[in-house]
């Protein structure tokens, strides 16, 4: 095989997990939204008290994703993001588990940490590990990777909850996340050198 090509390949597998990442990131932001009419029945709640969950996620990771950015500098990229992700599946799992409607609380908060990460570490990924003639592909693969995560998460959802109900489907998005990590922390092609 020629360096180029090789090159070429290396790049396919770097796009594709950040990409891929960076889909489950945006997927975690519609898994619950979906389930809010099980959810109001389940813990008879308003719609207004919901919609606070996603405030509290969202507002979480807003503020820290700062933060994050000074951790990837820190720490490296690929660590920060195999963190957030692993935070993310936990927080929506947890999610699942909740006994009742104020546990959505702290499972928000862990979820908004773990999504604080991805945008400073998959671009930081990126630029590093992606050969600058390839970055405009790697990032319009990025930014459309997320654009599916949030078409995937409402069938996702209704399609689980519908089956086995609401628990099932946030305990099995947080599944997805744990076996992404795993390959994440298996691909060696994100490790090491500048940002990772």
């Amino acid at each position: 095989m020629s360096t180029a090509s090789a090159a070429l390949r290396t790049d396919i597998r770097v796009i594709g997990l950040v990409s891929s990442a960076h889909g489950l990131s945006h997927f975690y932001h519609l898994v619950i939204p979906p389930l809010f009419p099980l959810l109001r029945a389940e813990f008879g709640v308003s719609y207004a008290a919901l919609g606070s969950v996603l405030a509290v996620y969202f507002g979480v990771s807003g503020i820290l994703q700062t933060v994050a950015g000074f951790l990837v500098d820190r720490f490296g990229a690929r660590l920060i993001l195999m963190l957030g992700l692993g935070l993310s599946a936990i927080g929506i799992g947890l999610a699942g588990l909740a006994p009742s409607f104020v546990w959505l609380y702290p499972a928000a908060v862990i979820a908004g940490f773990g999504n604080c990460v991805f945008h400073p570490a998959d671009l930081a990924l990126l630029n590093a590990k992606v050969h600058p003639q390839r970055l405009g592909y790697a990032f319009s693969v990025h930014g459309i990777a997320g654009n599916i995560g949030w078409a995937l998460a409402p069938m996702f959802a209704a399609a689980i909850s519908a089956a086995s109900g609401w628990r099932v489907a946030l305990i099995s998005a947080g599944a997805i996340g744990l076996v992404f990590l795993a390959i994440l922390a298996w691909q060696s092609v994100l490790a090491g050198g500048a940002g990772a």
